[in-house]
């Protein structure tokens, strides 16, 4: 279900209308709609048409239905159930006993069929400074001298965002299912959390998204020898790690889902927009337990009239969706 974080109290009336959901002409609006409730409106949509068609399949065909697909994860004093990080909810449903021989996600991929994913390496980075009165207050004749932290992380700041820049181009792979495009950037700064008095440090925590196989722990190496040229105090810590993959026995699966396709379109499945690829998804989870997996869906629309963004889509797509998913079951489960 991909659940997603509540609103600010602050929010504004445009931000509220699209935590709704809502039709205009032959487009579905709201963020919940896209992420991920239509597609599995689509699921429950196809499985009611096999059991009302009096199909009986050979296989089990389960349907799961989670929430923490995407979650902020555990930091500092942030801290319990609902900070889990990334696949909280597929992950309980695994430990569970929900298993199967394969596993498709209904995501939005542009009717392609995504094969991989990245994942995802969340760290922090500490810029160490001292608590100076102001009226007491001296820069100093270089930023190492400075004692003031976010003046210091100014220039980690733009030391990290170079090198995001240069990762995001080494770190791209081309693979039979598309491309990966592994990027990072900075999501969040924070000191004390006080106003009255300086903050001796400043907190950035970095969002990194990571190649199948990478190993987080180069990442972290390699921020912690850019900012050592700094000359700048700083610390860095790695908080949370999920796993990527490129789904591995899946031919079955995806020659299931191409088939279905080529049937409702009369034509072959496109390929998948590489930030669909380069991000975190559930078919991590069902990789990483042998469960091969893929994902695929209807196209999100850029409808910028209704202040929408990527948050819409054709209602014609959902029910072709819903119809490739409804042939995939079949293909793949067999017919009594």
């Amino acid at each position: 279900m991909d659940t997603g974080p509540e609103l600010n109290s602050d929010a504004s009336e445009a931000e509220r209308k699209l935590d709704t959901a809502w039709i205009d002409g032959d487009m579905l609006f709201g963020k919940g709609m896209i992420n991920d409730k239509a597609q599995l409106c689509a699921f429950m949509i196809a499985l009611r048409s096999i059991k009302e068609a009096g199909i009986r399949l050979q296989g089990d065909l389960i349907l799961t239905a989670v929430a923490f697909e995407t979650g902020n994860p555990s930091v500092d004093q942030h801290q319990g159930i609902n900070l889990p990080g990334e696949g909280f909810g597929t992950k309980w449903v695994v430990d569970r006993g929900v298993v199967a021989d394969y596993a498709l996600v209904g995501e939005t991929s542009g009717f392609g069929i995504v094969q991989a994913e990245c994942g995802a390496a969340w760290l922090k980075v500490r810029v160490k400074g001292r608590e100076v009165y102001t009226p007491r207050f001296e820069r100093g004749k270089s930023i190492q001298e400075n004692p003031n932290a976010f003046a210091k992380a100014a220039h980690v700041i733009m030391a990290i965002e170079e090198w995001a820049v240069e990762y995001e181009k080494r770190e791209t792979i081309e693979f039979a299912g598309g491309t990966i495009i592994p990027k990072a950037q900075i999501v969040q700064i924070r000191g004390a959390e006080r106003v009255g008095r300086p903050s001796p440090f400043c907190d950035l925590f970095i969002d990194v998204r990571i190649a199948p196989d990478k190993n987080p722990l180069a990442v972290k190496r390699e921020i912690a020898e850019l900012l050592g040229k700094l000359n700048i105090e700083c610390g860095v810590s790695l908080f949370q790690y999920s796993r990527g993959y490129i789904a591995k026995d899946a031919e079955p699966l995806i020659s299931a889902v191409t088939t279905a396709h080529r049937y409702v379109f009369n034509s072959e499945p496109l390929q998948p927009p590489s930030a669909e690829t380069s991000m975190w998804r559930d078919l991590n989870v069902f990789n990483e337990v042998g469960i091969p997996s893929i994902c695929y869906g209807p196209p999100r629309q850029r409808e910028p009239l209704s202040g929408a963004q990527n948050r819409a889509m054709k209602i014609a797509d959902l029910v072709q969706a819903a119809k490739v998913y409804a042939l995939t079951a079949l293909i793949l489960c067999g017919v009594e």
